[in-house]
């Protein structure tokens, strides 16, 4: 079941999506090795699961997991678990999972070669007669069995354990542990300490070591680990070795205390960054909060090409000390705000637009708005001196000084960067607008952004108060991140542009169409050093370098006898492979021939790839489950960090209405893109 529901439960376990139960002595931690590096559990999830195996969302958790896939490739993946144990896969989602179920793995990037435990509802005999399974040679209190697709069975008393019977890996390594219950997980004091710092009985756990030791003999999966591997929690992952999640259900929402080993000690911050999101307009699709060292920000100006009109114009204001100024005016609190509003002069009847808002707590409120405005008006003189020598120039319009919601505002109209008729175009219009509110500078990308931004401050429009405050939870009174993201209204949006886009301009819809705008061209790196054998025409793998794509599915000693389900025809299988790569039918992902252990297996191994379609995709389909998420975290103390991440589950769907801003005519509700259910070919052997 490895590589079929395994690294599905993997990905589920990102989200934690799991139903009510008591966190008990018999937790599935005792019985797996102290050594994991990926630990999950989960009591009685099984009618949270089975809605996950829908096609589009069973391929966007299969991203988060780090196995890139297809949608026609769900269709064989649901045939093999059939094959499997003679069940569809939410049929044997109620029966194994229902009660209690584990997913273990070496380490986070490896979950590919994962292991499952579990405990079944029903009678296991009738289960283990119905799939047909065929007992191995065995000794001890386990019993082990062959199912289909080389998956291994082992059963002790009422517990099942799954994981790919010819690997010599973590699967055979539990099967001992069962035998002889030493150096459980259950027992490793980083977890033990982890797990008394979150609120007792969880309803489910995930345990992941974000860096473990070196060593020379070990596989390249307990190599360190790049971190923050989850991005909802950024700072908390970043810095700790060790991260631990525990879920409590209430209902339709699902409480997750995050908590970290990096003890530390952060600048004393005051509760700016709650009031900078509390204020935001209730329409705020996304609001991401956290304190910045906005002097450091100069790295990006010195990144930038040494021709580049912004890092002619960084120099100047530099050496004449404005941005020095600027930066010492401003306070770190920061806040960016994703809206969407209905562009006045567009003509196409698409669907809304998103429209950024920056909000920068200040210290020096006037100081920060004067020089802020000669920051922006001589850079902005500069471009049109500049742009004179260009052939075809770009012209930028004057800044305007208007009135919104009261207060005092400038607008630069930038809709000339969309083309000669930015009407036309989907889009519509761009701006770059500003405000002082306060002791708040706000930069919008859309003016009528910044007047429901400003609307919201003065109390003249609900704000998103009452979201951050989530089911009543008392909100941490000085934290470093805030986070709030409206994900059902975004996946409502999304859903609008993705039917929108096929009418329009369906050639985008295809990833093919994106290899051209890679940020680095055509070029891919596996990361890991092969010695060529050319007369038995493989690669045998020296090496695999940390955090590359290939970390924690090919390992040293690996043999890679071909690629994209071809063995290697010639005497030079290097070039086979730099072939391969470049003539990939998907430009997400390599599938390589592995050889391990004399049995040839297909290794997918996920590329770096930007596809803003593919993450539109993937955003709808978790906005299908989840309506609202909120993220706050407090300042770290002697023991380490310490998140509270809440979900809200879908119940309902959302209109686009509220999307619009006021007296804003809603569209159509949208319709769910078509499923492809044309099966994936079959790969060799």
């Amino acid at each position: 079941m490895p590589g079929l529901i395994s690294h599905r439960l993997a990905s589920v376990a990102l989200l934690l999506l799991s139903a009510p139960a008591a966190w008990a002595d018999d937790s599935l931690a005792s019985l797996v090795p102290a050594d994991v590096g990926l630990f999950v559990e989960l009591r009685r999830a099984d009618d949270l699961l089975v809605p996950l195996v829908e096609p589009q969302v069973w391929v966007t958790l299969a991203e988060l997991a780090g196995h890139p896939a297809a949608l026609k490739e769900t269709e064989h993946w649901q045939q093999r678990v059939k094959r499997t144990v003679n069940m569809s896969p939410a049929e044997a989602i109620r029966a194994l999972f229902s009660q209690q179920v584990a997913f273990v793995s070496e380490g986070v990037r490896s979950t590919q070669n994962g292991v499952v435990l579990c405990r079944p509802a029903g009678d296991r005999w009738q289960l283990i007669r119905r799939w047909q399974a065929r007992p191995l040679p065995t000794s001890g209190p386990v019993s082990l069995y062959r199912l289909p697709n080389n998956v291994g069975l082992a059963l002790r008393g009422d517990l099942f354990i799954f994981g790919d019977q010819t690997e010599q890996g973590l699967f055979r390594q539990i099967v001992m542990q069962l035998n002889d219950p030493a150096g459980r997980l259950a027992d490793d004091p980083n977890y033990r300490r982890l797990l008394a710092r979150v609120p007792p009985d969880p309803d489910g756990v995930l345990f992941a070591r974000l860096s473990r030791p070196q060593a020379t003999s070990a596989p390249v999966a307990s190599q360190p680990i790049a971190a923050p591997m989850l991005p909802g929690l950024p700072r908390l992952a970043s810095v700790s070795s060790n991260l631990l999640l525990a879920l409590h259900r209430e209902g339709s929402q699902l409480r997750i205390t995050a908590v970290g080993d990096a003890p530390g000690a952060v600048p004393a911050r005051d509760s700016s960054l709650l009031e900078l999101v509390g204020k935001l307009p209730e329409s705020t699709l996304i609001a991401w909060a956290g304190h910045l060292d906005h002097a450091s920000l100069a790295q990006v100006a010195t990144a930038l090409p040494e021709r580049s009109v912004f890092r002619i114009a960084y120099q100047m204001h530099e050496r004449y000390g404005t941005v020095q100024r600027l930066a010492a005016a401003l306070d770190s609190a920061t806040c960016v705000a994703i809206g969407s509003v209905r562009p006045q002069s567009r003509i196409l009847p698409a669907p809304p637009v998103p429209a950024v808002a920056v909000l920068v707590a200040t210290r020096d409120p006037q100081q920060a708005a004067t020089e802020w405005a000669d920051l922006f008006h001589v850079t902005l003189a500069l471009y049109r001196l500049l742009s004179l020598k260009l052939a075809t120039p770009i012209p930028v319009g004057e800044v305007e000084s208007l009135t919104l919601a009261g207060q005092a505002a400038e607008k630069l109209d930038l809709s000339s960067l969309l083309g000669e008729n930015p009407e036309q175009t989907p889009l519509g219009e761009l701006h770059l607008s500003w405000a002082m509110d306060g002791r708040v500078l706000i930069i919008a990308s859309h003016s009528e952004w910044l007047r429901q931004v400003l609307e919201a401050r003065a109390g003249r429009e609900p704000a998103l108060g009452a979201t951050l405050l989530l089911g009543g939870r008392s909100a941490v009174p000085s934290p470093q991140t805030v986070l709030v993201a409206r994900s059902a209204a975004v996946s409502d949006l999304g859903s609008d542009w993705l039917q929108f886009l096929a009418g329009f301009s369906p050639q985008v819809l295809d990833e093919n169409w994106w290899r051209n705008y890679q940020p680095e061209g055509g070029s891919v790196r596996l990361g890991i050093q092969v010695t060529e054998d050319s007369q038995r025409q493989r690669l045998v793998v020296r090496s695999v370098s940390p955090n590359m794509p290939a970390d924690g599915v090919l390992r040293p000693h690996d043999e890679i006898v071909g690629c994209n389900h071809r063995r290697f025809a010639t005497s030079q299988p290097l070039e086979e492979i730099q072939r391969g790569l470049a003539r990939r039918p998907s430009p997400r992902w390599i599938d390589l021939l592995v050889e391990r252990d004399r049995v040839v297996r297909v290794k997918r191994v996920a590329l770096p790839f930007v596809d803003p379609i593919e993450v539109l995709r993937r955003i709808v389909a978790v906005g299908r489950l989840v309506q609202r998420v909120v993220y706050v975290d407090d300042a770290p103390d002697a023991e380490g960090w310490r998140g509270h991440l809440t979900l809200d589950l879908r119940a309902e769907q959302s209109t686009l209405g509220e999307l619009s801003g006021p007296g804003s005519p809603a569209p159509p509700a949208p319709t769910a893109p078509a499923v492809s259910s044309s099966p994936a070919p079959k790969p060799p052997g």
